[in-house]
């Protein structure tokens, strides 16, 4: 925490010795669980432009009201999305079967916000709505993207723990309910994002795209 700001900074973890970024690991979820630490994750693998999980972030004035038409909507889907509780709105995670391509996970996604008119973040100069991470279709050699807290994890702004709404509030059944919530396959996505794009008047100006 900055002394004077009361800001919080993340850092990245590295061997001390080679220097390179250390992994997620199963002590380091641990420390996150028991509160030690709090886990920034990064979506996408850049060697392989996919993800594991998509998360939709809001808040804003009506976060929680569009979040849970969001959540209703992949539903009807076939989607199931869990509802996490946050500092100043919510999140809403959806696990996936396997890594699956950060482009159509954000395309679905967009267009799901789109149909219900969910306002985007960014998307024609909007500055208030959604941010859907990944945040980018893909990374450059290099880079890691957007950050975003791990489920579960102490918020070090005000150090509180925010659940997932439809578990009860302690670690054991909070896992429970994940470990039971159905996760989205690639052909699933395929299904669901066939055909779809993300307007380009609606792509934000930080958007990267390959020559």
């Amino acid at each position: 925490m900055h002394p004077d700001t009361g800001r919080h900074y993340h850092y990245q973890p590295k061997n001390k010795d080679s220097g390179q970024p250390l992994e997620l690991d199963p002590p380091t979820v641990r420390k996150h669980l028991a509160g030690w630490i709090t886990i920034g994750l990064y979506a996408i693998n850049p060697q392989s432009q996919r993800c594991k999980w998509i998360a939709i972030d809001a808040d804003y004035n009506d976060a929680f009201f569009d979040l849970g038409k969001l959540k209703g909507e992949l539903e009807l889907d076939g989607v199931s999305a869990a509802l996490e509780m946050s500092r100043r709105g919510g999140h809403l995670w959806i696990s996936c079967e396997e890594p699956l391509l950060a482009e159509q996970c954000r395309v679905d996604v967009y267009n799901v916000a789109l149909r219900l008119g969910v306002p985007i973040k960014g998307a024609a100069g909007l500055r208030d709505g959604i941010e859907i991470f990944p945040r980018k279709d893909r990374l450059a050699p290099g880079e890691f993207g957007n950050a975003l807290r791990g489920p579960l994890g102490v918020h070090r702004a005000n150090n509180h723990r925010y659940w997932f709404y439809d578990a009860g509030s302690d670690i054991t059944s909070q896992l429970a309910y994940l470990k039971n919530l159905k996760k989205l396959t690639e052909a699933e996505l395929t299904r669901l994002s066939l055909g779809m794009t993300i307007p380009d008047e609606l792509l934000p100006k930080w958007q990267f795209v390959f020559a």
